[in-house]
């Protein structure tokens, strides 16, 4: 695989983005206070640029080892081990956001929204960088959206391939 010398989003257009979706949450969590939960790895970059742009008073975790596996036949939701949370991060009676690199298919993402229903969030929302609505087998739709893709395996701005490209300041895909 070789990286596409096509840039689909600028170092700009990201930010520019990312200041737009956090004046919108800060207007519609407006007075209150929210809990940021982050998946791990690929919202890493994402969610740290975005909360600088939510002006409201904000706790922040993350949630680590969600992954699925994609094969001909089905879609599989892996934990490498039990769904776990950051230290001491709190999601019952909170008012929470989950911040996501891509949602693709939605299968790991609702499966997420569904376990952390257990926790009895306030509200759950959900803020995705990127998003590719054709590919999707379940019914999600994010509650916030940074940008629409093409159905190629893109990477840069913490999206990966096989371990590579999280640090390119800009969106391109791989071939």
């Amino acid at each position: 695989m070789k990286l596409s010398s096509e840039v689909l989003r600028s170092e700009t257009e990201i930010a520019e983005r990312l200041k737009a979706l956090g004046k919108e949450i800060t207007r519609e969590y407006a007075g209150q206070e929210i809990s940021v939960l982050g998946v791990l790895k690929g919202a890493f970059i994402f969610l740290a640029d975005l909360t600088r742009h939510i002006r409201l008073p904000m706790e922040i975790g993350f949630v680590e080892s969600v992954a699925s596996r994609r094969s001909d036949s089905l879609t599989e939701i892996v934990f490498s081990t039990s769904l776990r949370f950051s230290s001491s991060f709190r999601i019952e009676g909170t008012h929470l956001l989950i911040v996501e690199d891509i949602l693709d298919t939605g299968v790991t993402l609702a499966y997420l929204c569904e376990q952390i229903q257990l926790y009895q969030p306030r509200s759950l929302r959900v803020c995705t960088l990127l998003d590719k609505p054709h590919r999707r087998k379940v019914d999600i739709k994010p509650d916030y959206v940074g940008f629409q893709v093409p159905d190629k395996w893109v990477v840069g701005y913490g999206l990966d391939y096989q371990g590579k490209y999280r640090n390119l300041p800009f969106l391109t895909y791989v071939e």
